[in-house]
């Protein structure tokens, strides 16, 4: 049903590379920057989300400070919960990031895939095709990208007529400075293609680290203990998965995330100039806290200088400065004591 997706992100890619000779990595660049600028408007999107929410985190301390040093269960639903409504009050969804990154994940799929596919989507064979190139050139090569590798080298040493039935004119070329980016990187081969997972690692945690500084504000960053933790096990989970994966996959998927890093990170830059986040010194925020205090004080002094309710008929003992004195046929009473009840006649 999606292959006319996979055609034309195929053909696009293909397009790309031919632009530059065939060379596969360069055709990849334009790739990934053509997705960057198609996803612009979800970034947009989230930095507007997160320019609300820096707005709040000022209000959003000084509800913590109230609570500071409380950590029971009920005290912690009532913060959360004043929390919660200044949210709400103010228009901000905590999940209203999410769904960007959402709409974005079934197209990176889609781009995965085409990217490791290039048999399938960019020289347009199908499966029994391909089945019938592996056999020929004797692979059992099942990841497309290498495949493609033994492909050339093939065709390098025994000419093309034994594939001539298939159309491999758009077969790409994943040679860069005398390497096969096909290949998969390893420690134990010379080749410069084993720094690819390095920097590919670095800049993911480059990328994390820059937009976080670029769209913090110092002031209340520190004072998050736990959202801190979690950002320093993201800092060492994502730089580590990434490397792993590089050196799992093919070099030119490792070549794919160093442009997505690295145009991530100049996407940042921009975006974070063009609509930077509010800021807030910590003096700004000891003030902010010192007038919360003075009104709670001064709306409790209000409170206790506030006169009694009165009311023209009884409802509560609390109505009331002193009780009042009920008189029954000459006799008072207080209300709140007892008191004769007079006989009534016929």
């Amino acid at each position: 049903m999606l292959d006319w997706l996979y055609e034309l992100l195929g053909t696009m890619l293909s397009w790309f590379s031919s632009l530059f000779g065939g060379k596969y990595v360069f055709g990849l660049l334009l790739y990934a920057l053509l997705f960057k600028i198609l996803f612009l408007p979800f970034s947009i999107k989230q930095q507007k989300n997160q320019i609300k929410m820096a707005g709040l985190a000022p209000k959003i301390e000084l509800i913590k400070a109230k609570y500071k040093g409380r950590t029971d269960q009920p005290t912690l639903q009532k913060q959360q919960q004043e929390i919660m409504e200044l949210q709400q009050k103010e228009g901000y969804s905590p999940f209203s990031g999410c769904l960007p990154m959402l709409l974005q994940f079934p197209i990176i799929i889609f781009l995965y895939n085409v990217i490791r596919g290039p048999l399938s989507y960019i020289c347009g064979l199908d499966d029994s095709a391909v089945e019938s190139i592996k056999t020929i050139i004797g692979s059992t090569q099942t990841d497309q990208i290498k495949l493609v590798g033994e492909i050339n080298n093939y065709i390098a040493a025994n000419g093309q007529a034994a594939l001539a039935e298939f159309d491999l004119s758009r077969l790409p070329d994943f040679s860069l400075f005398g390497t096969n980016l096909s290949a998969t990187p390893s420690l134990t081969t010379i080749s410069w293609l084993v720094l690819v997972p390095i920097i590919a690692a670095a800049l993911t945690w480059l990328s994390m680290f820059l937009t976080r500084k670029w769209n913090s504000n110092p002031a209340t960053a520190a004072q998050d203990a736990q959202a801190n933790a979690s950002l320093k096990m993201m800092d060492i989970m994502m730089p580590a998965m990434t490397l792993w994966m590089a050196f799992s996959f093919s070099g030119m998927m490792g070549i794919y995330w160093i442009y997505q890093s690295a145009l991530g990170i100049l996407q940042s830059f921009i975006i974070s100039r063009a609509m930077p986040l509010p800021k807030f010194s910590e003096e700004e925020l000891k003030e902010m806290k010192k007038a919360q205090k003075e009104a709670e004080k001064a709306a409790r002094s209000a409170a206790k200088n506030a006169p009694k309710v009165r009311s023209l008929h009884y409802i509560d003992d609390e109505d009331y400065d002193s009780l009042p004195e009920l008189k029954v046929e000459g006799k008072n009473s207080n209300a709140s004591g007892d008191m004769d009840i007079p006989e009534i006649k016929d």
